[in-house]
């Protein structure tokens, strides 16, 4: 080979080995970038375990699925759904309007009930009307339901009680006991039981709320689960009737899908699912 030929292939030797190190390095790039489309692929295929952990909270806000999981019910084969409120919290007065229609619809077929929050955010109005809630529950349940729907549109618990025929000495005397044993109004008066030095305690369902982890109104619970759903009628029914061993035959028929307006009022309102009064 000529002297020429050989200070020719001599020259190109170092930009072969940077040629030949650039190439390495494309590879290695296009192979990480591979795996882990493959493992995002895998991820929302369902084959692994996606571990949100370090998400940036804003993200996780952004999708309410991974804000609030659902949670399945454990099955029974007739459900307890114990739907706890405060009865001026606009979220708890939207679930109220919701629920009552599941509650209708089934009757006795699921033991549906409304119960409460152990502690009040909106003042002594707040703790006298869950007590009358509390005791026309009890003691005159025939009429609880046309009583909560009239409430939860007038705010008006007076008319409330002549329109739906409330026995008033009956229920008067059923919130002095109420207010005797669970010393709510002693509670109320004073301040240095309050919660945070905020919120005075609501005891009557104080026990439930502490097994089931009640923290804000509303906290929907079937057969001991928090359950997440949408506040509308539709939605609650059918959440309560994933909860059955064997759907009853009411399971079929299809409630309003409108969400309930949140507050006191009647008609419809945006789907607040997840927010809730609490501190």
């Amino acid at each position: 080979m000529s002297e020429e030929k050989k200070s020719f292939f001599a020259s190109l030797e170092p930009k072969s080995a940077v040629i030949v190190g650039l190439v390495a390095g494309v590879l290695v790039i296009c192979s990480v970038g591979f795996l882990v489309m493959l493992g995002m692929y895998f991820s929302k295929s369902g084959n692994s375990i996606i571990d949100k952990s370090d998400a940036p909270a804003d993200d996780v806000a952004d999708n309410p699925a991974d804000a609030a999981p659902v949670v399945q019910a454990p099955k029974s084969d007739k459900p307890v759904v114990e739907l706890f409120v405060m009865s001026y919290c606009p979220y708890g007065l939207q679930m109220q309007k919701a629920f009552t229609p599941v509650m209708k619809l089934l009757g006795s077929k699921a033991d549906m009930s409304i119960k409460f929050v152990s502690y009040a955010m909106h003042g002594q109005k707040e703790v006298e009307e869950n007590t009358r809630q509390y005791c026309i529950e009890s003691e005159q349940p025939a009429k609880f339901i046309a009583y909560v729907d009239c409430f939860s549109v007038s705010s008006d618990s007076v008319a409330c009680q002549k329109t739906v025929g409330i026995n008033e000495s009956k229920m008067n005397a059923c919130v002095d006991k109420t207010n005797k044993q669970f010393k709510t109004m002693e509670l109320f008066n004073d301040q240095s039981t309050w919660l945070s030095g905020q919120y005075p305690q609501y005891p009557v369902h104080a026990s439930l709320n502490e097994k089931y982890g009640v923290q804000g109104s509303p906290t929907l619970v079937i057969n001991g689960a928090q359950v997440e759903s949408n506040r509308s009628a539709e939605a609650i029914k059918t959440v309560v009737c994933e909860a059955f061993n064997n759907k009853p035959a009411e399971c079929s028929q299809t409630l309003s899908t409108a969400s309930a307006s949140a507050g006191f009022g009647a008609g419809t309102g945006a789907d607040t699912a997840g927010a809730e009064c609490g501190p």
